[in-house]
């Protein structure tokens, strides 16, 4: 992992539009950033001579000398911090609170100010009178505020002394270079170096290394570096890093994170291209040079491509196959899964070596999938809105735990087996949860159904259940005969199951007889929750038969009673084929869901078939009337 990520940053701070990320310095708005403003703070023969508005100019990061904060609750090294502005409007009954709220702000940026000049009191006393300056500022700034920040935005401050920056005075770039990257090597009065010793990134002797590199997922403060009574001051004896490599590290950790990483729901990830057996310098940093163009037209892409693809975030898939240099078999990839912790990742899952092909496969598979199922799937509002359900990252997590959606992640990068029972499970615990709440959320219920079995397919198709055939079917059939003929990846050698799915569409013709006539469904009452076995099916049978047969002689299933019979043959034909030993209830209750829903989607399509008819009839009579 940290291999990867030191090949990839040696090349990306050769590019010059990522130089500034391998600065002590650092940049305060990102690339996208636009009509940003600097609070300046000019100080002459040490005192406070006048605060100024100016506009921030990208090509100044050098002389405005600012360093990210590694938490909100660190000390800047630096006094270039940000001023969060709120404006305080002209309503009366609103700008009380927020002139409270604007001095609770100034007060607060005035004590973080304070603590960073407090933190190198010796340099700064000899440069202008801090206390002095924070009474003034104190003073001066809420009526600058009120008169000139009227945008809700963050506004850079900086200190201007005696005509110069803070990076135009040598004592400014002094202290940058010696607080940077000093928590690598020191804690708490300890110090953490060591001479004439290997780097563990490069594999190469250096000068110096430092112990404790904490930026990229791993400290010595961890559990595992303390085993066997280590000393956490012999830190770089267990991970001991040269200062170049470190910088490098976090140089690129910085430009992952201000632009080329993504995220979904709380998760962030970035893929890497990883050289290996790439040795020719030149094609590497054309590659990486590839790689970051590709990155500024994910980020520019429409939110529509990006709610398609695959992580909810980018097209960075695609772009690797098609990019003849991003598609070099002598490249491979790996892609990180973390959450950010204050300085450091969290790395969730790491997935290396992923060649351009596998991607071509998940990607192919995606788009075949979810054309075939977007029948059942998409969404059609009421003004003929349609969006369609894509295969995501996003939308797949929503289904599983944690921990197993990590495997799942695994799995499709690496086609490994993961077992189909826990899936079902998972799909379970949303489904029955969703069908008890069918009064609050009618909806709900039959899409998580429809969505889950469109995801189960996309994982069968990856094999990731094991090698069988896969079949071809590009129009999804409703009838509930020919939707099994089409899903024998399902139901082949289970007949159990089989006779759940019709079982649960012979349900369905009852239930929707219901519902039309008394605005709910009481026999779903009988269903023991989705719970359904070998002996609940038992149950069911004849309570559904008499009920039906009830519904039957008040002529309340609108035809559907040929159907009902249809079905139920279908059941007792693949009922008896099975028997209790083979009844999986995690299975068997899913094949019921899937039943449910499909006779479901079976009755909404011939409904809509139905309302077409007599438009297209009544359009053609008026026709013939003119």
């Amino acid at each position: 992992m940290i291999k990867t990520i030191y090949q990839f940053g040696r090349q990306l701070q050769k590019i010059d539009s990522m130089e500034r990320y391998f600065q002590a310095f650092g940049s305060p708005y990102s690339d996208r950033a636009e009509n940003e403003k600097v609070i300046v703070a000019e100080i002459g023969d040490g005192q406070l001579i006048k605060l100024s508005l100016e506009e921030y100019r990208k090509t100044w990061d050098k002389k405005y000398l600012f360093r990210e904060l590694a938490s909100a609750r660190s000390t800047s090294i630096l006094p270039t911090l940000h001023f969060y502005n709120l404006p305080v409007g002209d309503k009366p009954e609103t700008r009380a609170t927020n002139e409270k709220l604007l001095d609770g702000s100034i007060d607060k940026f005035i004590d973080k100010l304070g603590r960073c000049l407090g933190a190198n009191a010796k340099t700064y006393n000899t440069l202008f009178d801090t206390e002095n300056l924070l009474k003034l500022l104190q003073i001066e700034l809420k009526g600058f505020v009120l008169e000139n920040c009227t945008e809700k935005k963050n506004y850079l401050f900086t200190l201007k002394i005696d005509g110069k920056w803070l990076g135009e005075i040598p004592e400014m770039n002094k202290i940058l270079d010696e607080e940077a990257y000093n928590k690598y090597f020191s804690s708490k009065g300890q110090d953490y170096r060591a001479v004439d010793k290997t780097c563990s990134v490069t594999y190469q002797a250096v000068d110096e290394v430092w112990g404790r590199v904490d930026t990229l997922g791993f400290t010595v403060n961890d559990i595992a570096f303390s085993r066997n009574g280590f000393d956490a001051k012999d830190s770089y004896k267990m991970f001991p890093v040269s200062p170049e490599a470190v910088k490098i590290l976090e140089g690129t950790q910085r430009a992952l994170e201000d632009g080329l990483s993504f995220g979904f729901q709380n998760m962030k990830f970035f893929v890497l291209p990883r050289f290996i057996a790439l040795e020719d310098e030149e094609l590497r940093l054309e590659v990486v040079e590839a790689y970051i163009q590709k990155g500024r037209r994910d980020r520019a892409a429409s939110s529509e491509t990006q709610s398609r693809s695959i992580v909810n975030s980018e097209n960075i898939f695609n772009e690797i196959i098609q990019q003849e240099k991003l598609s070099n078999n002598s490249i491979y990839y790996d892609i990180f899964f973390y959450e950010q912790k204050q300085a450091q990742f969290s790395i969730k899952i790491h997935i290396s070596d992923v060649l351009p092909s596998r991607f071509k496969t998940i990607l192919d598979t995606k788009e075949l999938i979810e054309r075939r199922y977007d029948r059942i799937t998409r969404v059609e509002t009421k003004k003929n809105e349609i969006y369609s359900f894509h295969l995501t990252f996003y939308e797949i997590k929503k289904y599983f735990p944690e921990p197993f959606f990590f495997q799942i992640i695994e799995a499709i990068f690496y086609k490994i087996p993961i077992r189909e029972k826990q899936v079902l499970a998972s799909f379970m615990q949303l489904i029955v949860v969703a069908f008890k709440n069918q009064s609050e959320e009618a909806y709900k219920f039959p899409q998580l159904v429809k969505r889950s079995f469109t995801i189960y397919q996309y994982f069968q198709t990856l094999q990731l259940f094991g090698q069988m055939e896969v079949q071809e079917k590009e129009s999804i059939s409703m009838s509930a005969e020919t939707f099994v003929e089409q899903h024998q990846n399902f139901f082949l050698g289970k007949p159990l199951k089989m006779a759940a799915f019709y079982l649960g569409c012979a349900t369905e013709i009852l239930l929707n007889a219901q519902d039309s006539h008394l605005g709910n469904r009481p026999f779903n009452h009988k269903l023991n929750n989705l719970s359904i076995g070998y002996r609940e099916m038992m149950e069911i049978k004849p309570k559904l038969l008499s009920k039906t047969d009830e519904y039957q002689k008040a002529d309340k299933l609108y035809g559907g009673y040929e159907d009902f019979l249809r079905l139920m043959a279908r059941f007792d034909a693949t009922f008896v084929e099975g028997n209790e030993k083979e009844a999986d209830k995690t299975e068997i209750s899913y094949a019921f869901s899937l039943g449910l829903t499909i006779q479901r989607e079976y009755f909404l399509n011939r409904k809509k078939d139905r309302i077409k008819a007599n438009k297209q009839k009544e359009a053609d009579k008026q026709q013939s009337e003119v």
